[in-house]
């Protein structure tokens, strides 16, 4: 089968899926504040949850700034193994703190609610796991939030897309969706996304590898943590035993290549910058640059370390320049469409 008719086929799949999708994907009930809104002084913190109508069920962490700087708002969905909690609430307050709104859709089972989804829906919703389904799940959330912003205080009509790893995967779904589901996504800035080819077992020698150099970036990661935020890290593994189960059942899916298949959906104009890192065998970064060496709105930059430098605190920093460079430049043409903003100034000239 030639590349061109794999592209149509996959096209073909992501329209029926939409189609077959646009009911059982649908959002059951929205739960605002499972527990109490956790206030600061320059923003308030949510914890809500989500019910969807295949009894795939989510925890979701809403950022509400006091007084936001745009009306743009940032969403994230968690790396494999994380939840909304540690480094992916540090990650949305941050930029609340700085007056931008945000919102962090956990991964699928997050909300393990036994008297709101039974144990047995819950265990057949995610046996259908796929990187497409948790993007359609991602799209119907936020526009169920959209259709409540006078209540939910967030607007997801105009976004920016960051994820790491799982996150970043599901990301090229939700780029992928977002014309269907008319939602502009100006700027996606993606960290490590995996495995765009599926995982062979011929590979296993360069997986260990990988594996063996991550106990020095974890050593270089606690260095660069403060002992303020040190105190809630160990939060972002979610250890609990149904979550455990979650990430085990999701596992085969990640490792499919199907992450490769959806970027190859994303339309051209799209402005995406992607980091990877020069130890981390999982992102395949010479296949992200093969996929979209004919794009040119897309950034692809390998910088030191392995995978766990995602949460290094200069990978934020360096994430933290191109998103305010683009608030400021959409600031300056009075627009939030892509084709209005120099994205020179904010990723493309770097």
């Amino acid at each position: 089968m030639t590349a061109q008719n794999n592209h149509k086929d996959i096209a073909i799949n992501v329209q029926n899926s939409f189609e077959s999708l646009k009911f059982t994907s649908a959002v059951q009930e929205y739960i605002p504040d499972i527990d109490l809104p956790d206030y600061h002084a320059t923003g308030t913190l949510h914890s809500d949850a989500v019910i969807m109508k295949d009894s795939t069920a989510y925890a979701v962490l809403r950022a509400v700034a006091h007084e936001p700087i745009t009306d743009v708002s940032i969403g994230l969905t968690p790396a494999w193994w994380t939840s909304t909690r540690g480094h992916n609430r540090h990650t949305i307050e941050h930029f609340m703190r700085l007056g931008v709104s945000g919102i962090a859709i956990g991964i699928e089972g997050s909300y393990r609610n036994p008297d709101k989804v039974p144990f047995t829906a819950r265990m057949q919703s995610l046996q259908e796991h796929s990187l497409l389904r948790a993007a359609h799940h991602m799209h119907k959330i936020l526009d169920t939030v959209q259709s409540n912003s006078d209540k939910l205080h967030l607007e997801t009509e105009d976004m920016i897309l960051l994820g790491e790893s799982r996150g970043a995967m599901v990301g090229k779904g939700v780029l992928a969706l977002a014309d269907l589901y008319k939602r502009n996504i100006p700027y996606a800035d993606l960290t490590a996304p995996c495995f765009p080819q599926k995982f062979s077992i011929a590979k296993t020698p360069d997986l260990l590898k990988q594996i063996a150099q991550e106990p020095w970036e974890f050593a270089k990661l606690v260095g660069s943590i403060s002992l303020r935020n040190m105190v809630h890290y160990p939060a972002s593994l979610d250890a609990h035993p149904k979550a455990i189960i979650n990430n085990i059942l999701a596992g085969p899916t990640l490792f499919s290549g199907e992450s490769g298949e959806l970027a190859s959906l994303i339309p051209k104009e799209q402005n995406m910058h992607i980091t990877t890192f020069h130890d981390d065998f999982a992102s395949m970064p010479h296949v992200w640059e093969d996929i979209y060496a004919d794009y040119q709105n897309v950034r692809i930059e390998r910088i030191e370390g392995a995978h766990l430098t995602i949460a290094h605190s200069k990978t934020l920093e360096h994430i933290d320049k191109r998103i305010f460079a683009l608030l400021i430049e959409m600031e300056h043409c009075g627009s939030r469409q892509a084709d209005s903003i120099d994205f020179h100034k904010v990723h493309l000239g770097q």
